[in-house]
């Protein structure tokens, strides 16, 4: 029996993504799967340019045993007719980053869609981030942080700026446009996640949708694989907060339910637990033996003040009931998101497709 609303998610093939598909489908859920096959491809390899073009059939076939689920795919964004994709959805669930077009709070409130979920990101929250001598504040996080709402695009400068600074301009704009339109529309419950880095394990069937080898599919759990390199010394960045995977999506599936009357419109989020990376090494080393020699030198993970953001949860566990205990701890993370890479690995070599950890990092600084 399938619960309501039926949500559609945008980047469903993405991590983010499909593990919210996942959970959902898991919980009973009839949902629905945006796939926009056009967009990136002038800037991407040709493998991952073929990959793209294979990415509807791939998610079906990694979910042909959920019957209630249904692949949208969408090959214009900015000017493709949604009514169709829209039709029968109670709640959007915007995972795609950053869309140009139509499949965003305008486009669910003009079909009758009343709850829209959008992900955000953390790193919008400091007020002055979006330059090289930006700095991250180290105030507490709440859902009341200012985070500059007459800082607009035509202030700021980052043309030929690396992709993290582009990144932050891209989130901190693309989350003021909703508040905008949230602010204009209160008839509609709309909600901004807004999750620190995120880790954990493939979600299952995700080896479906990487039949061979493809790192951009992997994003932040690139740095993850690469602990799987000996000569190793690529990190995440500061801010230095961590988020499992799992907690990020069922975060995401309970702001289906109704919400209280005064939930935060836009609510940080990062785990309660410190991730730091050096840890992650001696975990893979202790619980995983037989890895100890692909293993980075510890020595290489910078030190950083802390390993954790100071954010306030009690917002999350009152309006979307989910308790400050129950988070996945960074052991667990690490462990869980290991096994499956290593899993994942082990699926391409068996079809004789050539696999080396990466040596560029995941993400552009």
């Amino acid at each position: 029996m399938s619960a309501e609303p039926k949500p559609l998610v945008t980047g469903a093939v993405g991590f983010v993504g499909f593990e919210i598909v996942y959970q959902l489908l898991e919980a009973g859920y009839a949902v629905r799967g945006y796939i926009s096959v056009c967009g990136l491809e002038g800037k991407l390899t040709f493998l991952s340019r073929a990959a793209r073009g294979r990415k509807p059939s791939l998610l079906k076939k990694a979910l042909e045993k959920y019957p209630q689920f249904a692949a949208v795919e969408i090959t214009d964004v900015a000017m493709s007719d949604l009514t169709a994709a829209l039709k029968g959805v109670g709640a959007v669930i915007h995972t795609a980053a950053p869309l140009a077009g139509r499949a965003d709070s305008k486009t669910a409130h003009t079909a009758g869609i009343k709850k829209f979920i959008a992900t955000g990101s953390i790193i919008s929250f400091p007020d002055n981030a979006y330059g090289p001598n930006g700095s991250w504040p180290t105030y507490i996080y709440t859902t009341a942080s200012n985070y500059g709402r007459k800082i607009g695009s035509r202030s700021l400068k980052v043309v030929g700026a690396n992709g993290l600074i582009a990144y932050i301009a891209q989130k901190k704009l693309g989350e003021q446009a909703i508040l905008e339109f949230a602010d204009a529309h209160p008839e509609m419950d709309i909600t901004i996640l807004c999750p620190s880095w995120i880790f954990g394990p493939l979600t299952p069937g995700f080896e479906h949708i990487v039949p061979e080898p493809d790192f951009t599919t992997l994003p932040s759990n690139g740095y993850i694989y690469q602990l799987l390199r000996s000569d190793n010394v690529n990190y995440h960045c500061q801010p230095s907060g961590v988020m499992d995977i799992r907690d990020v999506a069922r975060i995401h599936i309970a702001g289906l339910n109704p919400l209280t009357r005064d939930h935060a419109r836009r609510v940080p989020l990062s785990s309660p637990y410190p991730g730091a990376f050096r840890d992650a090494i001696n975990y893979i080393s202790e619980a995983r033996p037989e890895l100890r020699a692909r293993l980075a030198d510890p020595s290489t993970v910078p030190f950083w003040p802390a390993y954790k953001l100071n954010v306030d949860l009690a917002p999350v566990e009152k309006a979307f009931g989910i308790p400050l205990g129950s988070y996945k701890m960074w052991k667990e993370t690490i462990l869980d998101a290991v096994d499956s890479l290593v899993g994942l690995e082990k699926q391409w070599k068996s079809k004789g497709l050539a696999v080396e950890v990466p040596t560029e990092p995941p993400v552009e600084m």
